[in-house]
C-alpha cells in the first residue's frame, strides 16, 4: 500500500512594527505585517517506526526541536514516529518569523499526519511555543495577506486578529539585506531588549492605530498604492522612533538609517524594516517597477548600499497549503 504523504508550504511575515508595548491598559503587543511568498518554508512528512529529519542542515535541527516539543505534550501524536524532509527554510534572526512559520509547519504536518485536520491555528502555536508576543506571523500563516493583530488581553493570550485583507496581487516586496550586518534581534538578547523599555506612551499606540485605520486599510481596499506606501514608512518611523534607544537607530542601525535614506532619495516612499531587522523592505507598484529599483539599487554605489542583497518577491494572499498524497 502506498504509504501517505503530507507537504506543507508557506512563506514569510514582514512585519511592520507593533502597535503597543507595556500599556498600563488595555491591549498588549499588537501590530501589522503582511505575508510574502518568499523565503517560505517547504516540508514532506510521512509515518515511520522513528523520527527521522533529513535536509537543510540548519532548517532539520531546528525541526527535530519543534517535533521534540510537540511529543512532549500529551498528544494523540505523541508516540508517533514520523520522516520530515526540509526542502526549504525562511532564514533565522532576519525579520521574517522563520521560527513560528517552520513551528506551524512542523505542527500542521504532524496533527494531519496523526488524522487531526482542522486544527486552531492557536492551538498548533501553543503546541510549538510560538506567538507569545506577535500573533502577525500565526494569522499569516492560516489566511496569508495583509494582518492586523489587536494584541494580547493577558500576557499569555495569543494576539486577537483584528483585520485580514489581500493586498493587490500585482504589487511587489524588495527584500534587502545588508552584506555584512548582525543578527536580527531574537531569543535572550531580544527579551532583555524588551525588559530595557519603558510603557511605549498611549499617545504613540492612538496615533499608530489612527493610521492603521484611517490611511493604511483603506489604502489597500482603494488599491492606493502611494496612500499604502506613504502609510507604511509612517508606521514604521513612528514605532522605529521608540525602539531607537535599543536598537541603535530609528531602523535597527545607523548603517540602515542611512541605507532607507539612500533609498528614499531615489523617491521610493513605501520603506520600512521588518521587526528587529537587519532586512529593510520597500514597496513597488508591479513587477517591472521592482526589478528596475533593484537594478537601480544594486548598481548605485554608496556606503549605504553597496554589496546588498535584493530579492523581488510577490505578497502571500492564501495561508498554507497542505498537500495530501497516498493512503494511510
Amino acid at each position: 500500500m502506498m504509504s501517505r504523504h503530507v507537504t506543507i508550504t508557506t512563506g514569510a511575515r514582514v512585519h511592520f512594527g507593533p502597535l503597543s508595548y507595556r500599556p498600563a491598559n488595555g491591549r498588549h503587543f499588537g501590530g501589522v505585517g503582511l505575508m510574502v511568498d518568499s523565503p517560505g518554508v517547504r516540508l514532506t512528512l510521512s509515518a515511520n517506526d522513528t523520527v527521522q529529519v533529513t535536509g537543510d542542515p540548519e532548517g532539520s535541527r531546528r525541526v527535530k526541536q519543534f517535533v521534540s516539543r510537540i511529543r512532549e505534550s500529551q498528544l494523540p501524536l505523541d508516540d508517533m514516529g514520523c520522516r520530515i524532509h526540509v526542502e526549504r527554510v525562511v532564514p533565522s534572526h532576519a525579520g521574517f518569523g522563520s521560527g513560528t512559520q517552520l513551528g506551524l509547519a512542523v505542527a500542521r504536518g504532524l496533527a494531519e499526519l496523526a488524522g487531526e485536520t482542522d486544527v486552531p491555528v492557536a492551538t498548533l502555536a501553543r503546541r510549538v511555543g510560538r506567538g507569545l508576543r506577535s500573533a502577525v506571523g500565526l494569522y499569516g500563516f492560516e489566511f496569508g495577506g495583509l494582518i492586523v493583530d489587536a494584541g494580547q488581553r493577558e500576557i499569555d493570550d495569543i494576539g486577537a486578529l483584528a483585520c485580514r485583507l489581500a493586498v493587490p496581487d500585482e504589487w511587489r516586496v524588495l527584500l534587502i539585506t545588508p552584506p555584512v550586518s548582525p543578527d536580527g534581534l531574537s531569543g535572550a538578547e531580544e527579551e532583555q531588549a524588551f525588559a530595557q523599555l519603558g510603557s511605549m506612551p498611549l499617545s504613540l499606540t492612538n496615533e499608530l492605530s489612527r493610521l492603521v485605520l484611517t490611511e493604511l486599510l483603506p489604502a489597500v481596499t482603494a488599491r492606493d498604492f502611494d496612500g499604502f506606501s506613504q502609510a507604511v514608512f509612517e508606521y514604521g518611523s513612528r514605532v522605529g522612533e521608540f525602539f531607537s534607544r535599543i536598537q541603535g537607530g530609528t531602523f535597527g542601525s545607523p548603517e540602515t538609517d542611512r541605507l532607507v535614506d539612500n533609498i528614499r532619495q531615489m523617491g521610493v516612499i513605501g520603506v520600512g524594516q521588518t521587526s528587529w531587522g537587519p532586512t529593510v523592505f520597500v514597496f513597488a507598484e508591479n513587477e517591472g517597477q521592482a526589478n528596475s529599483l533593484a537594478s537601480h539599487i544594486r548598481t548605485v554605489k554608496t556606503d549605504a548600499t553597496e554589496g546588498l542583497s535584493v530579492e523581488v518577491v510577490a505578497p502571500r494572499n492564501q495561508g498554507v497549503t497542505v498537500e495530501v498524497s497516498g493512503s494511510h
